[in-house]
């Protein structure tokens, strides 16, 4: 008897098998954690960890890069000389007493689960079902460390929200993100809104399905991502590699569309979907930015977005950055978090993470917003 699975489940099955075999670097090339597996009523589901938390090491497998090496680099890159000046005399203040207690907390060797390394995880209706297993297995496989989820945003997963509240977890509060639902009208009323689809609509730039790129397209592909989330934001994006592309275009785990102007490839997109939650999101973008701002190639490839959401009834999570942008295009701001467990751990690991949790609750909110401001796409 042969077993239909959903190709969603058999897309993030097969990435799991792989990143298990041959590493996360496999994937992300500037992710270097131990991929492994739990398995919850028939549906594996993946653990990240690491053993140490390197500089270079991404954001999407290191909560140290997340919370601490990102915001550095975003201060360096945004901040006037002045403004940088009292950010490092600050940052000895708090970073430095912030990082004593990650350490302690052993947050940089979290085991951070259902974490496909992308910037957004969403999450499945069956696991909030299946959290107290989840919760029971994961304590049992890692007795010395900290339990994550990332992306916990109410809005988007509402009762898994609440019950991992419920169940002791910490909510620490992590990136300020934006959320849009197609089947608004209000939505398509927005002059921003109209003038892309606009935009996308013309014949100037050729918008190309996956079903038409080939092998040989992947390195133009992945140098209009790097050129974008790479060089010019930060090298703590994820990097991911040849093979996740040429994965994306053998499996939809992103469903990918590029847009080629006068034979050349000049934009990106990967659309992550998940069926089962009714939300989508886009962790690969990417496009020439030495290209005239005339051309809208950000403006298209956003369009492409929104109008794949409203196509699919799906709702949008446009992710961080860009935020007068995303506004604009009727995202609606919402923060973001990063749940953790540490109940099984001893005292001072658990004294650590609650007194962490409590100065990143008071001072992160207003930090995070303004942080994002400072953002384009």
């Amino acid at each position: 008897m042969t077993t239909h699975l959903p190709p969603r489940m058999v897309a993030d099955t097969l990435w799991l098998m792989t990143a298990r075999s041959r590493g996360a670097s496999h994937w992300v090339e500037n992710s270097h954690c131990t991929i492994e597996q739990l398995d919850i009523d028939g549906h594996p589901v993946p653990v990240s960890h690491l053993s140490k938390s390197q500089w270079q090491e991404s954001y999407v497998s290191s909560l140290r890069s997340a919370w601490l090496r990102y915001p550095h680099q975003e201060a360096r890159r945004h901040l006037s000389s002045r403004q940088l000046a009292l950010y490092q005399a600050a940052s000895c203040l708090i970073l430095g007493p912030i990082s004593l207690l990650m350490r302690a907390a052993r947050l940089d060797q979290a085991a951070i689960l259902a974490n496909h390394l992308i910037s957004t995880n969403l999450y499945p209706s069956w696991l909030q079902a299946s959290m107290p297993e989840v919760l029971w297995q994961a304590q049992q496989h890692y007795p010395d460390r900290p339990i994550v989820l990332r992306n916990l945003c109410q809005a988007v997963h509402p009762e898994l929200f609440d019950q991992l509240r419920q169940q002791g977890w910490q909510m620490i509060p992590a990136r300020q993100v934006y959320l849009c639902d197609p089947a608004d009208p209000a939505v398509w009323q927005h002059n921003h809104v109209r003038k892309d689809a606009r935009l996308l609509a013309d014949q100037e730039v050729e918008l190309v399905a996956a079903s038409a790129l080939q092998r040989e397209d992947i390195p133009a592909l992945r140098q209009l991502f790097r050129q974008l989330f790479i060089e010019k934001h930060s090298c703590l994006n994820p990097d991911f590699s040849d093979d996740f592309f040429e994965f994306c275009l053998e499996t939809q785990f992103l469903d990918c569309y590029a847009l080629r102007w006068q034979g050349k490839w000049v934009g990106i997109l990967g659309v992550y979907t998940q069926p089962e939650s009714g939300w989508m999101t886009t962790p690969l973008i990417g496009y020439d930015t030495q290209l005239p701002k005339e051309l809208g190639i950000y403006r298209r490839l956003m369009a492409l977005l929104l109008k794949l959401a409203k196509d699919k009834q799906m709702k949008l999570h446009y992710s961080s950055g860009a935020a007068q942008f995303k506004l604009a295009r009727g995202g609606q701001p919402a923060l973001e978090y990063t749940a953790v467990y540490s109940q099984h751990l001893p005292v001072l690991n658990k004294l650590s993470l609650n007194l962490f949790s409590r100065l990143l609750q008071r001072c992160a909110p207003a930090i995070l917003s303004y942080a994002d401001k400072q953002k384009s796409g």
